[in-house]
């Protein structure tokens, strides 16, 4: 795989024990029941395995396979699609984990291959930023001002996505019953008029807002006059792996 990065000019990647654990744990169970899938016979998702192991990400991807016999094979079935190929060569990630597990019916050999950005309070501060300046490219192509980032805000979006990893859920509504302006008021917000875009699944910044511009409801809130402010939130794990959080203020 180093190889395949080296020549593509993407650095190498890391094997990370945590993520091999969790790849390997994964691939068995794919073995066990014969078949490939996201989640386990428990209903556990690999995301979710991936941060009980104690792992924190910042990106992550992942290869599920049954078939090829060698580490070679695997490589080859990877490259040979243009997603799984972006995912191999994805210069952000520096981990890796990868495990393959016979099934003992028939033969078959599954494999997992978690690919991930760690993560780092300079790089979550950074992927929110990101998030933030796409955010106000749109405003500004619709003739809005920009946000402000407030931290008030984003402190709540942050603990909400975090939220959503731990509980499990994904939902305006959080399971003791809070809204988006709860929490902004309980972080200490003012504001008068609040908003809030959520999304989960999304391996990036410009994925992300890209998809709530193609959202009309979520597109609304982006391109709102009376919003002035915003705070965002993101975390990883989870039964989707990533959760993004937009907490508007105005």
């Amino acid at each position: 795989m180093n190889a395949a990065r080296a020549r593509a000019g993407a650095p190498p990647v890391r094997l990370d024990p945590r993520l091999t654990e969790a790849a390997r744990a994964h691939a068995a169970g794919m073995a066990a029941r014969g078949r490939l899938g996201s989640e386990g016979a428990d209903g556990v998702s690999l995301h979710q395995r991936v941060a009980a192991g104690g792992y924190a990400y910042l990106a992550i991807g992942e290869h599920l396979v049954s078939g090829p016999r060698t580490p070679a094979d695997f490589l080859d079935y990877c490259l040979g699609d243009a997603g799984s190929r972006q995912t191999v060569l994805e210069r952000a990630y520096g981990d890796i984990g990868v495990a393959h597990v016979p099934d003992a019916r028939s033969g078959d050999v599954f494999w997992t291959a978690l690919w991930a950005e760690p993560f780092s309070p300079q790089g979550l501060a950074r992927t929110t930023a990101d998030v933030l300046t796409l955010t106000n490219s749109h405003r500004a192509a619709a003739g809005l001002r920009p946000l402000a980032p407030d931290p008030r805000l984003a402190a709540a979006a942050q603990a909400h996505s975090a939220d959503m990893v731990a509980r499990a859920f994904y939902s305006h509504t959080a399971p003791d019953g809070s809204e988006p302006w709860h929490r902004a008021a309980a972080a200490g917000s003012a504001h008068r008029t609040v908003g809030e875009n959520i999304a989960c699944g999304q391996r990036s910044a410009a994925e992300v807002v890209q998809g709530w511009m193609d959202s009309p409801g979520h597109r609304a809130n982006i391109l709102k006059p009376a919003f002035t402010h915003l705070g965002v939130g993101f975390a990883g794990g989870g039964p989707a792996g990533t959760y993004w959080t937009q907490l508007f203020g105005g």
